[in-house]
């Protein structure tokens, strides 16, 4: 495959260009093209001589690879195009939307090979084969075994889901074509017809892959989270900073693949002058997006380190807030002193499926703080946080 690079993509290694990533979907298109409708040719030719549906339908399925590869290329087209006023995040979702089309596209043929299958079974046919069956069907496998190995190291060199969709239907079609040459070979050698039988579980296989596959590629359209490996990044990068005394409410938001946006909760010290916080803003804001390539929009969150008594508070309250849920922690503490009352204000963050609200939290404190010498109300937000 890096002779296949060489040739084909300049600058193959130089991922995160978008004309890049381009040309390595450009060149698995036209790959898939043009080896599918020669597959297509010789298929059909096949399939009609010898009457067997699992090779017709096999044809069939090679000429909708065709058109999925044209599919394809056009996503990969549409994905490079710039940000506009219209679309200001860009259009590198258009890779997710392809994959989709192409996943539909399995379903479909799955559905279709599973119907004639189903025929064939309650109305078989005689079915005649040849030498030339056997050639044909041998050189398909070949030829969906480069592109599947093709297509699947494209895909992970660019972190591809297109790529990836199309592999996987090339992998179906090595088992749907492998499928047919062990039919042929029964009933050419043992006279049994079983052609429809092996339709069937093929079909069966394909729609199952296709399901899954679907559901892979709807994931990231509804908005899934980011890899956690890439998380932990962005955070150890934030916390480098010297005055950076923690950081929450990470928010990350993908429109396709390496295109992330995002927004943070940075906390510093209220000691910091104004114009410091906002130098120390713009520095992560720059060093996120030129190290990460992520557009990053940094709120400092300034809280007191000086005031023993907010200190210690705010250390009882992290220790307390453990007791209702070991995952649990807080941010944006204050400490509102009056005479007779003093309101400690805090956001908790609650991982998703922690079952934790605020009428929990807020009884768990005012229960835990009812003997205090000092009346506390507490003003507390729940924030629901990936783990």
């Amino acid at each position: 495959m890096k002779l296949i690079k060489k040739l084909f993509i300049k600058n193959y290694a130089n991922i995160e260009d978008k004309n890049v990533r381009f040309r390595y979907g450009t060149v698995a298109s036209v790959f898939g093209i043009v080896m599918n409708l020669l597959l297509f040719a010789g298929k059909i030719f096949a399939g009609i001589l010898s009457s067997s549906i699992t090779i017709i339908s096999d044809a069939i399925n090679n000429l909708t690879d065709g058109g999925s590869s044209i599919i394809s290329l056009i996503g990969f087209k549409l994905s490079g195009k710039p940000a506009d006023k219209d679309h200001p995040f860009g259009h590198a979702r258009y890779e997710y939307i392809t994959g989709l089309i192409v996943s539909m596209l399995i379903l479909a043929i799955g559905f279709i090979l599973c119907k004639e299958s189903i025929t064939k079974i309650i109305t078989p046919e005689t079915v005649t084969v040849g030498v030339y069956v056997y050639v044909i069907l041998s050189v398909g496998i070949l030829a969906k075994l480069f592109l599947m190995i093709l297509n699947y190291n494209f895909a992970k060199a660019i972190d591809s889901d297109t790529l990836k969709a199309t592999a996987i239907d090339c992998r179906n079609d090595i088992i749907a074509t492998s499928a047919a040459l062990i039919a042929t070979i029964i009933m050419g050698v043992w006279g049994i017809n079983v052609d429809a039988y092996f339709g069937l579980a093929v079909s069966i296989f394909i729609l199952i892959s296709g399901i899954k596959l679907f559901r892979e590629i709807v994931s990231p359209l509804l908005g899934e989270p980011p890899a956690k490996e890439f998380v932990k990044k962005v955070k150890d990068k934030i916390t480098s900073y010297k005055d950076v005394l923690g950081l929450h409410e990470l928010m990350l938001h993908s429109y396709g693949e390496n295109n992330y946006y995002g927004s943070v909760h940075v906390e510093v010290s209220c000691e910091l002058s104004p114009m410091i916080s906002h130098e120390l803003a713009d520095n992560i804001e720059k060093d996120v997006w030129d190290e990460l390539g992520l557009r990053l929009v940094v709120h400092t969150d300034p809280i007191q380190v000086s005031d023993k008594k907010v200190v210690e508070l705010r250390k009882k309250v992290e220790e307390d807030v453990k007791a209702l849920h070991e995952s649990l922690t807080i941010h944006d503490f204050r400490v509102v002193e009056g005479k007779k009352h003093t309101n400690l204000v805090f956001d908790i963050a609650v991982p998703f499926g922690v079952d934790v609200d605020h009428e929990k939290a807020s009884n768990f404190f005012n229960k835990k703080y009812d003997t205090e010498e000092m009346k506390y109300y507490f003003v507390i937000t729940i924030d629901r946080v990936l783990d």
